[in-house]
């Protein structure tokens, strides 16, 4: 071996310098090669070996490679309402900043597993209708399982003071609010996702206030879903950057036939000059396979769902259906198993998702 690499040293024009006894316990080797990058001359000679290379300022530099044992930690518990102890269904945990993390089933169960070097990062439990709390993951690990009580957010109303000011504010609605509905699509449980492109070609300034779902009752209305507002990628023009600071589950109330709306103000999502997409992710309670965009992030619950004798489903689709208004134009696009974004070839339709937005405008004097 250490024959062989001097020549191939020679060879490259470099010079080689390692430990005498790196290359003690190799095997003869013999190997035929012409016209190949050093890289790939070493991949080979070196693939059953736990020897490592770099080439910097002429010299190629072999060193014993090291496996990194990574430890991990399982923090489990529940997410429950601080004043009646009840679980939360669909809460999340998140690592403050990224996007991984996990949803709670229904019963508020939630098992999430981070690494040694998450321990002092910040994890924020949320649910929609209930102020956040954050903790310090090092400060979770240590029970064997954990409750967390989140409190119900209340909205305080205070005097408003009218003056003239530079900026004049407009409530405005973008994306397809067609009253017409042709028909549903089904979005099953599995990571798929349908998303309205929504176009800024009036250069519209303001935030983003709310995002509105048509929801056919043929679905199930109750069946949770992740909320996604995505930038436009440059170069494919599809969804791209994920706007949403956090993970976001609704869960709309069973009685729901039609327009269901989200409130978003509180994130203040400046409105993209080239447009954005908003998306409906389908989730399914206590289904054990990851359903993000992202191998990160996973909902997990506690028990598998029991079958009862003799009961049937009131409906075979436990996901929603979600309206759309006709089959022309090209702003609806698709996110499949396989984790990519597309476009129906042929028919294409509005899938009915609308956003109200609020319009900031400068005062001209």
């Amino acid at each position: 071996m250490e024959k062989a690499i001097e020549k191939i040293a020679t060879s490259a024009g470099v010079n080689v310098s390692y430990s005498s006894d790196l290359l003690a316990d190799c095997t003869p080797v013999s190997i035929e090669i012409q016209n190949q990058a050093l890289i790939s001359v070493l991949n080979k000679i070196f693939a059953s070996y736990k020897i490592g290379y770099t080439v910097h300022a002429g010299q190629l530099i072999l060193f014993p490679k090291r496996t990194v044992v990574i430890k991990n930690h399982t923090i489990r518990g529940t997410i429950c309402d601080e004043e009646t102890e009840e679980p939360i269904s669909y809460a999340t945990l998140q690592v403050k900043g990224k996007s991984k993390g996990v949803v709670a089933d229904h019963k508020g169960f939630f098992e999430f597993t981070i690494t040694e070097m998450e321990l002092s990062d910040s994890l924020t439990a949320s649910c929609m209708g209930y102020e956040r709390r954050t903790f310090i993951a090092r400060s979770l690990i240590n029970e064997p399982e954990v409750m967390i009580v989140l409190k119900e957010k209340s909205v305080g109303i205070t005097a408003v003071t009218v003056e003239a000011a530079k900026l004049k504010k407009k409530k405005k609605t973008l994306g397809n609010r067609h009253w017409f509905t042709a028909g549903s699509i089904y979005l099953d449980t599995h990571s798929q996702q349908i998303a309205l492109y929504v176009d800024n070609k009036k250069n519209v300034n303001g935030y983003i206030q709310k995002v509105s779902y048509y929801l056919s009752d043929k679905g199930n209305v109750e069946a949770p879903f992740r909320v996604r507002v995505f930038g436009v990628d440059t170069l494919k023009r599809s969804p791209g950057e994920d706007l949403l600071p956090e993970i976001l589950v609704a869960q709309p109330p069973e009685d729901t036939n039609g327009w269901f709306d989200v409130d978003l103000s509180e994130y203040r999502i400046p409105i993209p000059h080239d447009g954005f997409f908003v998306a409906m992710q389908g989730v399914f309670p206590n289904d054990y396979s990851f359903y993000a965009g992202d191998s990160d992030f996973v909902e997990i619950g506690k028990q598998q769902p029991q079958v009862t004798e003799g009961f049937a489903p009131k409906s075979i689709h436990y996901g929603q259906r979600i309206g759309y208004s006709g089959k022309e134009g090209r702003n609806t696009w698709h996110y499949s198993l396989a984790h990519q974004w597309f476009q129906m070839e042929g028919d294409n339709y509005n899938v009915k998702i609308s956003v109200g937005i609020e319009e900031v405008k400068e005062r001209r004097r």
